[in-house]
């Protein structure tokens, strides 16, 4: 049998307008800055990258446009734009995480962890209980 331990476990949070999903909340800040503001994002396995809301990418005073761009496809297969800046994610339990988030051009109903994110810790879910175990990953 195959036994996996994980540092922390968190409950599935609230969605307007949805079920409970698996979110983690982070303080998203530039790079080498100690401030920043509070922003959730649901964790995604199918993908391929972390997608926020340009919006927060004007709130950090980055310039949305100065990004390196980014073509996404939705599970419709509709297309979405949006544009790569690099920043740091802090989580209390968890640690600092520096990604390339995609930031979306136009305007997305929530925030995205994909698996960029998740190639930095191991994770694990039990749906029916709506809990996520979570371990960062050296």
């Amino acid at each position: 049998m195959l036994t996996v331990t994980y540092d922390a476990e968190f409950s599935y949070g609230y969605l307007p307008g949805h079920d409970r999903v698996p979110m983690l909340s982070f303080i998203i800040g530039l790079l080498g800055n100690t401030t920043g503001f509070e922003v959730s994002a649901c964790i995604d396995t199918g993908a391929g990258r972390s997608l926020f809301n340009g919006r927060l990418a004007v709130g950090l005073g980055l310039d949305l446009f100065d990004g390196s761009p980014i073509r996404l496809s939705t599970v419709t297969g509709q297309g979405l734009q949006a544009r790569g800046h690099r920043v740091q994610l802090r989580h209390e339990t968890l640690g600092d995480f520096d990604l390339e988030i995609g930031f979306s051009t136009d305007h997305i109903s929530r925030n995205i962890l994909g698996r960029d994110f998740l190639d930095r810790v191991q994770i694990g879910f039990r749906e029916h209980r709506n809990t996520f175990y979570v371990t960062p990953t050296p």
